[in-house]
Order: structure tokens, then C-alpha cells, then sequence
């Protein structure tokens, strides 16, 4: 249209007129034709200041930053004196050419103009100087330029907001009060969004009740804002109510309570207002994306997993880094490693997170090897190991029992890399040194640590002790972890199995008592498995499942062909005082053997079967477990409270470690 309205203009002669071409260049500036507009403003004859400011904010608006300070230049040397809006769009370019030297300069000219005094340019000058991350200085020009109007208290509200300096952003706004300004909506937003990062609830209660009197609450941004503040306060269900009352809702709306729903673990709500969302046609963002992988990963759930992915291919987000990696992550918790590596070799661009969320889906599934080579990759990089990166190396170490390796890099991280270990560091070499029996200097390891041992390393040596049946240590180790806390139920659990493993029955019997004096229950064994989008979960012994008689049928049938081919239950995985040929019977009552059958009856023959486990897999379910995908044959995923395991032709990819 603009071409069309040119072209006229050209044929009656008005091209070259200051007040018509400066109007084209306006024109041309919003549709991003910079060229067009610089030939519209070389054709004016006798060019005038809003000519010059005309052009030069076109270039800076369309992101021709140097073109923008190239026409700033040519304009003083022809003498013509910029005015406040020719500032404002000189100071975007600086902005844009990330040139905080040549940003000074121009802050200089203002000064002696004194458009310093200009509300837009002021505020031109906060966003220069704090979008180039010197806030120091923003605040410095904030408290010299008029602050009458609510811009300059609103933006500089945001920016600390942004920034995670929500402290300074709260006396900002008191200040803003005190001074007699009224807050708009953007006020708030950018205050709800200090009150979320510093998950204060009260604070966020006194802003609702100031939103409410100045009937702001039914703003879209300022309703977004109170639903996050919320949702990251432990308050998710006034969030939904806050969704239910409100007339105008937007992506961010539902992403604000996605995200919340996933943080907490209520995947299925999550996945439940992602469709929700897709029903109202609101298009969804990364954040979206990632949020719901999120819930997904939780839930371990892959067939939504697999359809979010397909979503984000078709909308062409799963060329985003986060969504990336938040696809890498699901496919790992879901079973499917080798889909979350072919995520990642296809990813077009890797951060840290990229290789740290690689790197522990490969610690996850017992694979150290593979974990360490990506950590050697990653090395060669352009991304730099951090304290997550070690903490997935020396968990793949822990969980490959890789002593060597994991030594050497316990150590190379402080000397190679200069990052002091935490107690997650720890924890990894503890539970590695442990595992393989070497008790003792995990003990040494733990009394020669910098601060107090956490909970997490202690209970890893309990879990240690228990695999060695050493009785002293263990009881040691239970006590330090029931000092920490008292109603931890896996201590209570790890320290009746030591006494069960030596036949202690006395001992055992007081542990148990001890529980039930103090109200503790063991949790019971729980295995799960999806099917055509429903969840199928079984405990221990459990015959309240509609196709029982079913799974009776296939557990007889795959007990004739594990003892056609030779297998010996262990019975010392039952750790009760009964006979053998009852503890025999309550093998196969195990709840992911129940879990298994079912999924051999329902799933298509050649479809790996994924089964997920609250609790350690036993060693005779291990073993029975591979002897059966030999018989099947198929490939058997199972995922128990530490890692996954691989089964397939008989073999198990953790190589019986673990």
C-alpha cells in the first residue's frame, strides 16, 4: 500500500517535500522497508530535523543500528541539533550495538541539551544502561531525571525485577508510593514478579489487596503475575481460582499455572491445561513446550511425551534449546534413551544444560561409558563444565562402579576445573567407593568433609552397608540419618534388611516396633505401566486388577519356562521367617512381575515394555526378569528408585551392578 500511495505522490511532484517524504519514511519504518525509506529521504530537497529523526529512528527500529548512528553523524555535520526523539532512537542503537562507550557520548549530548530532563529520554537511558548490565549507573541517571510520571518508577521496578533483585525492587516501590506516584498495571506486574522470585506470600497478599482497590485484578498482565506469585509460594489452588475468575487469559496465563502444576508434580493437571490450552487455539511457546515435557518426565509417561514432540516439530519448536533439552530429559525418564540421544545429535545449538541433562540420562540408565564419552565431548566444546556436569560424571561413575574414573575426576574437578565439591559430589563418591565394598574409606571419605555430612550421604553408605551386610556400620549410619530426620521411613526399611540378611529376627522385630510406636509404615512396593493412555499400577500380592485371572495365567506360565530352563529362585530376597517354598510362592507375587505379565498380554509383540518401580528392583526379580526376555524375547525397561534397567536376550545393560 505504501508503494502505491508512493508512486502517486511521485507523479504529482510532492516527492521531494520534507513534510510529505518524511511521512513515507514513517510509512515505509513500519513496514521494515529501510531501503525504500533511505531513498525516499535522499530524494528531500531541503531536509529539516524531523526528517533526519524520521530516518535515523527507522533504521533503529528495524535493528540497522550503525546505519541509525551513521545518518546521527551526517546529521551534525550538517549542523542540525537533535531533539528528544531523535535521542531516544540514537539510544536504542547504542542499545543495540551492545556500545556502552559510545552510549556515554551520547548521554554526554543529552546533558548539555539537557534532554536528560525528558521523560522519554530518560527512560531511553535506563533501558541503555541497563540493558547493557550496568545497573549501578541506570540507578545513578534514575535519581537525577524527573520522576513525576509512573515510566521511570515502573521500569525501574521491572528491570530489578528481572534481574532477581526483588529486595530492590520492593523499596523502589515504596519509594514510588511515598513520592505520590500511582503504580499502573506494568507497576505491579513487574512487583508480583519480585514477590514470586522471593516466594513471599504475604507480601504478595498486601499487593493483591492494593491490585483490588485500584480495580487493576481484572488486568491480564497483573492477574498472569498474581498466579505465579502463588504458584511459587506453595498456594497453586488460589492461582486456579484466579484462572477461573478471569475474563481475559492469554499463553502466558496458562503457562504461568502449567508451570506451577509441574513444579509440584501434578503432572496430570499439567497435561490437562496443555489441552486445554490447545482447545482455546492459543498458541504455545517454549515455555509451554518445556513445561509439559516437564510433566511428562515426571510421570514418566512417554506416549503424551511422544505426541508433545511431534507438536513442537510441527510448530518448529523443537529447534529451541530449552525445549531441547526438556525433550531429552522426558525421553530419558521415560525409558527411551536412544531417542534421547538422537535429540540431542540433531540439536542445532547445545548449552550447558544440554550436555549436563545428557550426560545424567546416561548416568540414569547405568550407561557410565556413554555418560563419559559425552563428558569428553562436551570438554571439546565451547561449554564449560559446571558443578551440575560433575555431579551427573560422578553419578555414572557411582553407578557403573567406574573407581578409577570416578576418582580421577573427583579430583581433576577441583584442580583441572576449580569447582569445590558438594555434598552431591560427595554423595556420588560415597555411594561409588561404597557399592564396591570399600567401606572403610567411604567412612574415612565422609569424616574428611569440609562441613557436616547431609542426610543424602549418609543414607548412601546405609544403602552400601546393606548390600555388604555390615550390621556395625550400617546401624551406625542409620542412627546419623535418624538424627537428621526422625521419620524417614527408607532408614527405618535399610536397617531391618541388614538385621533380615544375618537372620537377626529379634532386632528386626525391634525396628518394626520402633516404627509403628513412632507412626511410620513401610511404603509398599508399587509398580506401574501404561497402555493406550491409561496407567495400570499393581502392589505387592495385589489381585484387585479386572484381568487377574489373565495375569495368574501368563505368571504360571512364564514360572514353567524360567524353571525349564534352570532358574533357581533366591530366596533370600524374601526377608521373613517362613518356609522356602512360601517365600518361593511370594517371588512371583512381586509387584513388577504382576506389572510385566499384564504388559505381555496387552503389548503387541516387538514392543519394548517400559514397567516403573517405586522401590529397589530384588535380585531375584533381576534375575528372573532377564531369563525372561530371553524366553519372550522382547526388550524389557524397567525403572526402580536408583536407575533403569535394560533387559534384552538375557542379559541386563547394568551387568548385574547396581
Amino acid at each position: 500500500m505504501a508503494g502505491v500511495v508512493h508512486s502517486c505522490i511521485c507523479k504529482l511532484g510532492h516527492d521531494t517535500n520534507a513534510f510529505v517524504g518524511t511521512a513515507l519514511v514513517d510509512a515505509y519504518s513500519v513496514g521494515g522497508f529501510v531501503s525504500c525509506a533511505k531513498d525516499v529521504f535522499g530524494g528531500i530537497v531541503f531536509k529539516d530535523m524531523v526528517s533526519w529523526t524520521g530516518i535515523i529512528s527507522c533504521c533503529a527500529e528495524n535493528g540497522r543500528f550503525e546505519e541509525a548512528m551513521g545518518f546521527f553523524s551526517q546529521m551534525r555535520i550538517v549542523e542540525f541539533k537533535p531533539n528528544n526523539y531523535t535521542f531516544v532512537s540514537v539510544l536504542k542503537a547504542c542499545l543495540g550495538m551492545g556500545t556502552i562507550h559510545l552510549g556515554r557520548s551520547v548521554h554526554g549530548c543529552t546533558l548539555k541539551t539537557r534532554y536528560e530532563l525528558d521523560v522519554h529520554v530518560g527512560v531511553a537511558l535506563l533501558e541503555l544502561y541497563s540493558g547493557l548490565g550496568d545497573m549501578e549507573v541506570a540507578r545513578m541517571v534514575f535519581e537525577d531525571i524527573p520522576k513525576k510520571d509512573v515510566v521511570p518508577w515502573s521500569f525501574m521496578i521491572g528491570r530489578y525485577a528481572q534481574i532477581s533483585e526483588s529486595r530492590k525492587a520492593v523499596e523502589l516501590f515504596c519509594q514510588m508510593r511515598q513520592a505520590f506516584v500511582l503504580p499502573n498495571q506494568f507497576t505491579f506486574a513487574s512487583l508480583l514478579q519480585a514477590c514470586a522470585t522471593m516466594e513471599s506470600l504475604q507480601l504478595g497478599q498486601e499487593v493483591h489487596c492494593n491490585v483490588l482497590k485500584v480495580g487493576l485484578d481484572s488486568d491480564v498482565f497483573v492477574s498472569n503475575a498474581l498466579m505465579d506469585v502463588y504458584a511459587k509460594s506453595g498456594r497453586i489452588d488460589i492461582s486456579v481460582k484466579i484462572f477461573e475468575e478471569s475474563q481475559a487469559t492469554n499463553d502466558v496465563t496458562y503457562n504461568t499455572l502449567i508451570v506451577g502444576f509441574a513444579q509440584i508434580g501434578e503432572g496430570k493437571k499439567a497435561l490437562s491445561l496443555f489441552s486445554n490450552m490447545l482447545d482455546h487455539r492459543l498458541s504455545a511457546t517454549e515455555v509451554t513446550y518445556s513445561s509439559a515435557l516437564r510433566a511428562c518426565a515426571g510421570l514418566a509417561s512417554l506416549e503424551p511425551g511422544n505426541q508433545i514432540h511431534s507438536l513442537s516439530i510441527k510448530t518448529t519448536y523443537d529447534k529451541n534449546t530449552v525445549v531441547g533439552n526438556s525433550l531429552i530429559d522426558m525421553y530419558a525418564k521415560c525409558g527411551a534413551i536412544k531417542e534421547a540421544r538422537l535429540v540431542f545429535d540433531r540439536m542445532h545449538a547445545r548449552d550447558e544444560v544440554s550436555w549436563n541433562t545428557m550426560i545424567s540420562a546416561y548416568s540414569m540408565h547405568g550407561l557410565g561409558g556413554e555418560a563419559l564419552n559425552i563428558f569428553e565431548m562436551m570438554n571439546s566444546s565451547k561449554s564449560r563444565p559446571n558443578k551440575l556436569t560433575f555431579v551427573g560424571v560422578l553419578s555414572a561413575c557411582s553407578n557403573s562402579g567406574l573407581m578409577d574414573q570416578g576418582q580421577q575426576y573427583f579430583h581433576s574437578m577441583v584442580h583441572n576445573y576449580g569447582i569445590e565439591p558438594c555434598v552431591e559430589h560427595y554423595t556420588c563418591m560415597v555411594w561409588l567407593l561404597g557399592r564396591l565394598g570399600y567401606l572403610d574409606k567411604a567412612m574415612k571419605l565422609i569424616q574428611e568433609m569440609p562441613f557436616e555430612p547431609s542426610v543424602m550421604v549418609w543414607r548412601a553408605l546405609l544403602g552400601a552397608c546393606v548390600i555388604h551386610h555390615n550390621v556395625e556400620l550400617g546401624g551406625l549410619s542409620a542412627e546419623r540419618v535418624l538424627e537428621m530426620e526422625p521419620h524417614d521411613e527408607a532408614a527405618y526399611v535399610l536397617l531391618s534388611n541388614i538385621y533380615a540378611n544375618e537372620k537377626r529376627w529379634e532386632n528386626v522385630a525391634a525396628v518394626r516396633k520402633k516404627m509403628k510406636r513412632r507412626g511410620i509404615k513401610k511404603e509398599p512396593g508399587l509398580s506401574w505401566f501404561e497402555y493406550q493412555g491409561t496407567v495400570h499400577y499393581f502392589t505387592v500380592g495385589d489381585t484387585s486388577h479386572p484381568d487377574m485371572k489373565l495375569i495368574s495365567g501368563m505368571l504360571e506360565w512364564l514360572n514353567m519356562k524360567a524353571r525349564k530352563e534352570g532358574f533357581v529362585p533366591n530366596c533370600s530376597a524374601i526377608l521373613l521367617a517362613v518356609e522356602d517354598e512360601e517365600k518361593k510362592r511370594l517371588l512371583w507375587l512381586h509387584s513388577e512381575r504382576l506389572a510385566l505379565a499384564f504388559a505381555l498380554i496387552k503389548m503387541p509383540y516387538g514392543n519394548p515394555i517400559r514397567i516403573m518401580k517405586n522401590l529397589r528392583i530384588c535380585v531375584d526379580c533381576h534375575a528372573v526378569i532377564k531369563l525372561i526376555s530371553k524366553v519372550v524375547p522382547r526388550e524389557i525397561i524397567i525403572r526402580d528408585i536408583n536407575r533403569f534397567h535394560h533387559f534384552h536376550s538375557g542379559a541386563c545393560s547394568c551387568a548385574d551392578y547396581w
